[in-house]
């Protein structure tokens, strides 16, 4: 949100972040105090998962004496929505409250480790799981639209040739399977960790959602759970279409979880410099 001149404001970002969602939020939230915001969600933004729908500033009169601009989105290079089809970038939007998919899924009685396995994230990511502790878990947060498949990381290559565009999708159909650029990025990634109450890290997929990675999870501790270490490092590789970024960032507090273990605190000068940067 940027403030212009005499109680003018726009909001600005990236193509298919949520900026129209969020106006219709705030003028439903300020209607309730504010004749002036209830008149005008008549003429609220529409929200749309194709990027482009808003083609030019959109002014409101959001509050008595003020106005508020709804903008186009900046398309990014390194985002997921610069790769995919434009028939197949619904299926990047989330549809609902963003809910994590968890592997192992603690609620299923199972002794299986991650390690030597492989995710699919859809067809848009994989994760390959080198080297974690027996109670590791990876929770995805995303788009609902795109399955997660598990399979041993000896047989990755096969599947992801053999069910691209039909199992595995985005993309949709052998047609834009046949025309895929493939998973041309890969990045080894070594996560250390030293609290082992807390997540190490989420792994950001720019344009798509994320990892959050726990090197223990309480609900997943074994019988030799005393012979854990506190504190180590995890490997993983991430594969994901060129030019979409990867990086990696402190955890975020999703849900009661988070409040448990959440600390706000600076970033560290590493963490500034590894961070992504926009220039414009």
């Amino acid at each position: 949100m940027q403030h212009q001149v005499n109680n003018e404001f726009s909001l600005q970002g990236s193509a298919n972040v949520g900026k129209s969602a969020f106006i219709n939020a705030l003028l439903t939230m300020m209607a309730q105090k504010d004749p002036v915001a209830a008149a005008a969600q008549r003429y609220k933004p529409i929200q749309s998962a194709v990027p482009g729908t808003t083609l030019g500033p959109i002014q409101i009169e959001a509050f008595l004496g003020g106005k508020l601009y709804d903008t186009p989105g900046l398309h990014l290079h390194h985002r997921q929505a610069a790769v995919v089809h434009a028939e197949d970038l619904p299926s990047l939007a989330p549809r609902s409250r963003l809910r994590g998919q968890q592997y192992p899924n603690p609620l299923m009685a199972s002794d299986e480790e991650l390690d030597g396995f492989s995710f699919f994230w859809g067809g848009l990511v994989r994760v390959d799981i080198l080297k974690v502790l027996p109670s590791t878990r990876l929770t995805f947060y995303g788009p609902k639209a795109l399955q997660i498949h598990m399979v041993p990381t000896v047989e990755a290559d096969e599947f992801y040739e053999k069910e691209l565009g039909t199992l595995l999708t985005p993309p949709n159909g052998k047609q834009r399977a046949g025309e895929w650029m493939g998973l041309e990025t890969k990045r080894e990634l070594r996560i250390k960790f030293e609290d082992p109450k807390r997540p190490a890290c989420d792994v950001a997929v720019s344009g798509l959602g994320w990892i959050r990675v726990e090197p223990i999870c309480e609900l997943l501790k074994t019988s030799d759970s005393r012979l854990q270490p506190s504190g180590g490092e995890l490997h993983l590789t991430v594969h994901v279409p060129k030019p979409v970024e990867i990086f990696v960032r402190p955890p975020m507090p999703v849900g009661q979880d988070g409040g448990e273990w959440y600390q706000y605190r600076e970033l560290t000068e590493v963490e500034q410099e590894t961070r992504p940067k926009w220039f414009f």
